[in-house]
């Protein structure tokens, strides 16, 4: 979102958010500055069975949200109103932008449809209101070719893809053509880790495992803000594989030091939905930063069809042990394939993930 509305006025938008997004974004030179965000509080508690009740209650602040949201929009002057959906303030964006008569806008990054945990709570108040949010938008990006095909089939609405934005020129290219096979070959997986990776992720890992010696002589790097014990709990740490973190600002640094960049999504089918519609923020970063990109996912998945259309990553679309092993074979012995997909990568990155370019062009169409 900051790379979004990096380029406009600070003095022309305000954000409604939850406290602890709000103290969050506070360390992070927040847009706009912490005076113009609303924080709105949240209910949290950590133990899963009381889940549904913690969500009602979040629930119940939404003619509140809405009665601050209302009051903002008539006291600033606020011309326009611009929603992630799905939770209490997408629903609550619904009501201000009835009220006020403010257009709603509207960038949808994932549906709730997918989530496992959407539980009959929140089915019913899905169906009635979401059909009515997505009408309602003056106009609705998406966040890969994928969840527009879905919003379009299912709504029929207009949906633009808006892909993840990345500061390119923050990122340096690594030298992908140097002999790999004397040396130990790096992979990296950076960001969130669930049910969307989880199976692909071990197959990694196990393939790793079982191959200490000979041409594998890999590392996978996971850098992620889970611990080690919660790792080792899901079956995500192995022999060859190592957990680290990694502030943001240094995130370029680590990509062109890595030797290759794992994407995997799962092949569950009841993950369908998930892999279909949402596209990792990350894709972005490994692709600005020229490293090679090894896709294992279902042929179904935005994040496969994208490189295929593009040609910049190597895509195993099988759960399979054998086909995933040789493909890391070809990355570490193919310099020539290293190079290829390196080159493809910038320049897909320049062209459909510069925020100094597209962020630009998505204002001119807030308007």
């Amino acid at each position: 979102m900051r790379r979004l509305f990096d380029g406009y006025s600070t003095e022309m938008l305000w954000v409604m958010t939850t406290r602890d997004a709000l103290k969050a974004a506070t360390s992070n030179d927040p847009l706009p500055s912490a005076e113009r965000q609303i924080a709105i509080p949240q209910v949290h508690f950590n133990r899963r069975w009381i889940g549904t009740a913690v969500s009602l209650l979040n629930r119940l602040l939404i003619p509140w949200i809405i009665w601050r949201g209302v009051s903002l929009v008539r006291k600033e002057k606020i011309q326009a109103l611009f929603t992630v959906p799905w939770d209490h303030f997408s629903i609550a964006a619904y009501f201000i932008h009835r009220v006020t008569r403010r257009p709603l806008y509207m960038y949808v990054m994932d549906d709730p449809l997918g989530n496992r945990s959407f539980g009959p709570f929140h089915a019913p108040l899905y169906k009635l209101l979401m059909p009515r949010i997505v009408r309602s938008s003056r106009r609705t990006w998406g966040v890969s070719d994928g969840m527009c095909e879905y919003l379009a089939q299912t709504y029929g609405v207009e949906c633009s893809p808006l892909l993840p934005l990345v500061n390119v020129a923050e990122f340096r290219r690594r030298d992908t053509a140097d002999n790999a096979s004397d040396r130990e070959f790096q992979l990296v997986y950076t960001g969130s880790i669930y049910s969307a990776q989880l199976d692909a992720l071990r197959r990694l890992i196990k393939i790793l495992s079982d191959n200490e010696t000979g041409p594998m002589q890999m590392r996978l790097t996971i850098y992620t803000s889970l611990q080690e014990p919660v790792l080792k709990r899901m079956g995500l740490m192995g022999r060859n594989t190592r957990r680290d973190e990694v502030k943001t600002e240094d995130m370029p640094r680590v990509l062109a030091e890595a030797d290759c960049a794992f994407l995997p999504l799962s092949f569950d089918p009841g993950m369908r939905h998930v892999v279909e519609t949402s596209f990792p923020s990350k894709i972005a970063e490994y692709l600005a930063a020229g490293v090679p990109i090894l896709v294992h996912a279902p042929s179904y998945s935005s994040v496969s069809r994208y490189c295929r259309k593009h040609n910049c990553g190597l895509v195993v679309d099988e759960p399979d042990e054998t086909q995933l092993r040789e493909a890391l074979i070809r990355l570490r012995t193919d310099a020539a394939l290293r190079e290829d997909l390196s080159a493809k990568a910038v320049e897909v990155a320049r062209k459909n993930h510069d925020a100094n370019q597209i962020a630009a062009a998505f204002l001119q169409q807030m308007c």
